[in-house]
């Protein structure tokens, strides 16, 4: 698209959102010892972003076949697709929304089989959820030096929607723009919700069922352990744990402390 042009498009735009990311990433008061809180600090931090990395991925691999990533926007991944005929991608679409909850779930579970490691950002992860607005409308795409934005009524709408009042932190929420595209909704609960600018509209949410906590026996949970970090760029959490301990441990502790880590 030339710099310089401004295109309108008729299509959607979807808001893939990570529920409890700003928690996740912040707090590191896990353990109450003085000596060990830098060090849990860092090794949460880097963990923490690690995680983060890992889970959007899987979803935005899931979803690539019908959506565009336009960006992320810390905790919310922005996509859109354009499509002459709405009516005719729409249901195509909402079931890949809808799948998009046992993608990234399966990808945590994988992550909580690794509980070798005990910061605060391995041992929450487990509460991690996403929540998905889906909206069909009039937008424009612009280029903004090497990047292309969108703009328009219909992306401001969809962004005031992620601060709603749902009862839930793992839905799939569609816009009543979205719902006229489709013949069957029998799934979908009706929600009034109030947003600034745009009135009072009406959503139609899909509440999935929370995964099941699995108990995995010791050898299941050591090969998918190893299995898991066996991928280059998931190394890096065992990595950061090992450098910390390595490096951080005897300059951090107190003396005493230090000496008795040091006794057997």
């Amino acid at each position: 698209m030339p710099p310089s042009t401004i295109q309108s498009h008729v299509g959607f735009i979807v808001l893939v959102d990570i529920s409890g990311y700003t928690r996740f990433i912040m707090d590191h008061k896990r353990f109450g010892i003085k000596a060990l809180k830098q060090r849990n600090k860092r090794v949460t931090q880097e963990h923490a972003e690690a995680i983060i990395s890992i889970l959007p991925e899987a979803v935005i691999d899931h979803l690539d076949t019908i959506l565009v990533v336009n960006k992320l926007e810390g905790d919310v991944a922005l996509f859109y697709a354009l499509c002459d005929e709405p009516a005719h991608l729409a249901p195509q679409l909402v079931e890949r929304l809808r799948q998009a909850f046992d993608v990234f779930n399966s990808e945590l579970e994988r992550l909580k089989a690794c509980d070798d490691c005990l910061c605060q950002a391995c041992c929450e992860r487990g509460g991690l959820r996403i929540k998905i607005i889906a909206h069909a409308g009039e937008f424009m795409i612009k280029s903004v030096s090497r990047f292309e934005e969108l703009a328009g009524e219909a992306v401001i709408f969809a962004h005031r929607l992620l601060k709603n009042n749902s009862p839930s932190s793992e839905y799939l929420a569609l816009t009543p723009a979205m719902s006229r595209l489709l013949s069957e909704t029998d799934q979908f609960e009706l929600h009034q919700q109030k947003v600034d600018d745009f009135g009072s509209v009406t959503l139609r949410v899909f509440y999935p069922q929370k995964p099941r906590k699995l108990t995995l026996p010791w050898s299941w949970q050591t090969w998918t352990t190893t299995r898991f970090f066996a991928q280059p760029r998931r190394r890096q959490l065992r990595k950061a744990s090992r450098r910390v301990l390595n490096q951080g441990l005897s300059l951090e502790l107190e003396p005493s402390t230090s000496e008795i880590v040091g006794n057997p």
